[in-house]
Protein backbone atom coordinates (compact mmCIF):
# COMPACT_ATOMS: atom_id res chain seq x y z
CA UNK A 1 0.00 0.00 0.00
CA UNK A 2 1.23 3.59 -0.84
CA UNK A 3 2.11 5.39 1.90
CA UNK A 4 0.38 7.93 3.30
CA UNK A 5 -0.03 11.82 3.19
CA UNK A 6 0.29 12.85 6.91
CA UNK A 7 -2.88 14.82 7.65
CA UNK A 8 -2.78 16.84 10.66
CA UNK A 9 -5.47 18.14 12.94
CA UNK A 10 -5.73 21.00 16.01
CA UNK A 11 -7.51 20.81 19.34
CA UNK A 12 -8.06 23.84 21.28
CA UNK A 13 -8.81 24.01 24.52
CA UNK A 14 -9.86 27.74 26.71
CA UNK A 15 -8.72 27.53 30.44
CA UNK A 16 -9.93 30.39 32.66
CA UNK A 17 -8.08 31.06 36.09
CA UNK A 18 -7.79 33.17 39.51
CA UNK A 19 -4.86 33.70 41.75
CA UNK A 20 -3.46 36.61 44.02
CA UNK A 21 -0.52 38.53 44.17
CA UNK A 22 0.41 39.61 47.88
CA UNK A 23 1.55 42.67 48.05
CA UNK A 24 3.23 44.36 51.22
CA UNK A 25 2.16 48.17 50.82
CA UNK A 26 -1.06 49.88 49.74
CA UNK A 27 -1.45 50.10 46.01
CA UNK A 28 -2.51 53.07 44.21
CA UNK A 29 -1.97 51.81 40.16
CA UNK A 30 -1.03 48.47 39.01
CA UNK A 31 0.40 46.97 35.98
CA UNK A 32 0.45 42.95 35.41
CA UNK A 33 2.64 41.14 33.05
CA UNK A 34 3.04 37.57 33.09
CA UNK A 35 5.38 35.05 31.73
CA UNK A 36 5.59 31.18 30.88
CA UNK A 37 8.08 29.68 32.82
CA UNK A 38 7.47 26.06 31.57
CA UNK A 39 5.20 23.34 30.36
CA UNK A 40 4.82 19.76 31.15
CA UNK A 41 2.87 17.16 29.15
CA UNK A 42 1.99 13.67 30.64
CA UNK A 43 0.10 10.93 28.06
CA UNK A 44 -2.40 9.09 30.35
CA UNK A 45 -4.17 5.51 29.76
CA UNK A 46 -7.18 6.02 27.62
CA UNK A 47 -5.38 8.82 25.69
CA UNK A 48 -5.81 11.81 28.17
CA UNK A 49 -3.46 14.35 27.92
CA UNK A 50 -2.10 15.79 31.67
CA UNK A 51 -1.06 19.47 30.83
CA UNK A 52 1.16 21.28 33.70
CA UNK A 53 1.57 25.03 32.64
CA UNK A 54 4.12 27.00 35.43
CA UNK A 55 3.57 31.09 34.95
CA UNK A 56 5.05 33.85 36.28
CA UNK A 57 3.04 36.93 36.95
CA UNK A 58 4.96 40.42 38.38
CA UNK A 59 2.38 42.90 39.10
CA UNK A 60 4.01 46.92 38.87
CA UNK A 61 3.06 48.95 41.80
CA UNK A 62 2.73 52.40 42.63
CA UNK A 63 2.08 54.45 45.44
CA UNK A 64 2.73 57.81 47.00
CA UNK A 65 5.59 58.04 49.44
CA UNK A 66 3.69 59.70 52.82
CA UNK A 67 6.76 62.48 53.05
CA UNK A 68 7.18 62.80 49.19
CA UNK A 69 3.97 63.67 47.91
CA UNK A 70 4.40 64.03 44.35
CA UNK A 71 6.90 60.89 43.95
CA UNK A 72 5.12 57.58 43.40
CA UNK A 73 7.71 54.69 44.12
CA UNK A 74 7.54 51.69 42.13
CA UNK A 75 7.33 48.33 43.37
CA UNK A 76 7.13 44.64 41.52
CA UNK A 77 5.77 41.76 43.35
CA UNK A 78 5.71 38.51 41.81
CA UNK A 79 3.83 35.36 42.34
CA UNK A 80 4.16 31.85 40.68
CA UNK A 81 1.51 30.04 39.55
CA UNK A 82 0.81 26.27 38.03
CA UNK A 83 -2.45 25.88 36.14
CA UNK A 84 -3.08 21.83 35.67
CA UNK A 85 -5.75 20.61 32.95
CA UNK A 86 -6.64 17.52 31.37
CA UNK A 87 -7.25 16.98 28.02
CA UNK A 88 -9.04 14.32 26.26
CA UNK A 89 -7.55 13.29 22.67
CA UNK A 90 -8.63 10.70 20.17
CA UNK A 91 -7.74 7.46 21.45
CA UNK A 92 -5.83 6.65 18.68
CA UNK A 93 -3.53 9.28 19.31
CA UNK A 94 0.13 8.78 20.76
CA UNK A 95 2.53 10.51 22.30
CA UNK A 96 4.59 10.40 19.24
CA UNK A 97 1.48 11.69 16.96
CA UNK A 98 1.39 15.16 18.93
CA UNK A 99 3.30 17.35 16.24
CA UNK A 100 3.09 20.36 18.62
CA UNK A 101 1.40 22.52 21.81
CA UNK A 102 0.95 26.13 21.62
CA UNK A 103 0.07 28.57 24.11
CA UNK A 104 -1.58 31.91 24.94
CA UNK A 105 -1.98 33.13 27.93
CA UNK A 106 -4.30 36.59 28.66
CA UNK A 107 -4.40 38.76 31.52
CA UNK A 108 -8.28 39.75 31.56
CA UNK A 109 -8.97 41.61 34.91
CA UNK A 110 -7.22 42.37 37.99
CA UNK A 111 -8.34 44.43 41.31
CA UNK A 112 -6.39 45.38 43.53
CA UNK A 113 -7.02 44.45 47.02
CA UNK A 114 -5.45 46.47 50.69
CA UNK A 115 -3.19 43.13 50.90
CA UNK A 116 -3.18 41.89 47.40
CA UNK A 117 -4.29 42.04 43.48
CA UNK A 118 -7.22 39.10 42.52
CA UNK A 119 -5.91 38.51 38.78
CA UNK A 120 -8.34 36.68 36.35
CA UNK A 121 -6.77 35.16 33.02
CA UNK A 122 -7.12 33.02 30.56
CA UNK A 123 -5.07 30.00 28.46
CA UNK A 124 -5.15 29.20 25.28
CA UNK A 125 -3.84 25.57 24.51
CA UNK A 126 -3.62 24.46 20.88
CA UNK A 127 -2.64 20.87 20.59
CA UNK A 128 -1.65 20.31 16.47
CA UNK A 129 -1.56 16.42 16.11
CA UNK A 130 -1.28 13.61 13.99
CA UNK A 131 -4.19 12.20 12.30
CA UNK A 132 -4.39 8.60 10.95
CA UNK A 133 -6.97 7.06 8.31
CA UNK A 134 -7.99 3.92 9.94
CA UNK A 135 -10.89 1.33 8.73
CA UNK A 136 -11.86 -1.07 11.50
CA UNK A 137 -14.94 -3.27 11.91
CA UNK A 138 -16.40 -6.63 13.39
CA UNK A 139 -17.10 -9.82 11.56
CA UNK A 140 -19.93 -12.16 13.22
CA UNK A 141 -21.70 -15.33 11.75
CA UNK A 142 -25.32 -15.07 10.68
CA UNK A 143 -26.77 -17.97 12.08
CA UNK A 144 -25.80 -17.26 15.84
CA UNK A 145 -24.08 -13.54 15.42
CA UNK A 146 -21.49 -14.75 17.23
CA UNK A 147 -18.11 -12.81 16.12
CA UNK A 148 -15.92 -15.04 14.08
CA UNK A 149 -12.49 -15.22 15.47
CA UNK A 150 -9.40 -15.74 13.23
CA UNK A 151 -11.75 -14.48 9.76
CA UNK A 152 -8.84 -12.76 7.09
CA UNK A 153 -9.80 -9.42 6.04
CA UNK A 154 -7.99 -8.49 2.61
CA UNK A 155 -7.93 -5.33 1.47
CA UNK A 156 -7.62 -4.90 -2.66
CA UNK A 157 -6.74 -2.58 -5.12
CA UNK A 158 -10.17 -1.85 -7.11
CA UNK A 159 -7.93 -1.77 -10.55
CA UNK A 160 -5.48 -4.53 -10.43
CA UNK A 161 -7.13 -7.06 -7.56
CA UNK A 162 -4.01 -6.47 -5.80
CA UNK A 163 -3.97 -7.03 -1.91
CA UNK A 164 -2.46 -3.93 -0.43
CA UNK A 165 -3.50 -5.26 3.08
CA UNK A 166 -4.10 -8.20 5.31
CA UNK A 167 -5.22 -8.40 9.10
CA UNK A 168 -6.87 -10.77 10.91
CA UNK A 169 -10.00 -10.72 13.38
CA UNK A 170 -9.47 -11.11 17.05
CA UNK A 171 -11.52 -13.33 19.54
CA UNK A 172 -14.11 -10.54 19.54
CA UNK A 173 -14.48 -9.92 15.99
CA UNK A 174 -12.94 -7.08 15.36
CA UNK A 175 -10.48 -6.09 13.31
CA UNK A 176 -8.42 -2.71 12.15
CA UNK A 177 -6.05 -1.63 9.51
CA UNK A 178 -3.78 1.96 10.67
CA UNK A 179 -2.14 4.58 8.23
CA UNK A 180 -4.22 4.04 5.20
CA UNK A 181 -4.28 6.56 2.51
CA UNK A 182 -7.40 7.86 1.84
CA UNK A 183 -8.72 5.93 -1.15
CA UNK A 184 -11.86 3.77 -2.29
CA UNK A 185 -10.94 0.05 -1.90
CA UNK A 186 -12.08 -2.84 -1.58
CA UNK A 187 -12.70 -5.38 0.92
CA UNK A 188 -12.94 -9.56 1.53
CA UNK A 189 -13.62 -11.34 4.62
CA UNK A 190 -12.58 -15.19 4.31
CA UNK A 191 -12.74 -17.85 6.45
CA UNK A 192 -12.53 -21.63 5.85
CA UNK A 193 -16.33 -22.16 6.76
CA UNK A 194 -18.22 -19.37 5.35
CA UNK A 195 -18.41 -18.17 2.30
CA UNK A 196 -16.61 -14.89 1.45
CA UNK A 197 -18.08 -11.51 1.45
CA UNK A 198 -16.62 -8.33 -0.52
CA UNK A 199 -17.90 -4.73 0.13
CA UNK A 200 -16.18 -1.66 -1.04
CA UNK A 201 -14.86 1.03 2.07
CA UNK A 202 -14.44 4.55 1.13
CA UNK A 203 -11.71 6.06 3.57
CA UNK A 204 -11.48 9.93 3.84
CA UNK A 205 -10.66 9.61 7.49
CA UNK A 206 -12.16 6.93 8.85
CA UNK A 207 -14.46 3.51 7.95
CA UNK A 208 -16.14 1.23 9.79
CA UNK A 209 -17.30 -1.96 7.47
CA UNK A 210 -18.67 -4.65 9.63
CA UNK A 211 -19.50 -8.20 7.65
CA UNK A 212 -22.17 -11.04 8.23
CA UNK A 213 -20.80 -14.47 7.18
CA UNK A 214 -23.10 -17.32 5.91
CA UNK A 215 -22.24 -21.01 5.82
Amino acid sequence: MKEQTLTTNNLVKLIKWTRSVDVTIPVSNVEIFQRVEKINTFLMENAILQVQIFIKLFALTSSKEENKANISKSTVFTKDVEINTLIELNNEITKEDIVSLDHQVNIEKYYPRPDSIVVNGTMKITITYIEHLTLSGTVINFLNRMPIAGATINIRNLDSDDILASAKTNSKGLYSFNNLPPGVFLLEAITEFHKPEQKISVIKNKDIVNFVLHS
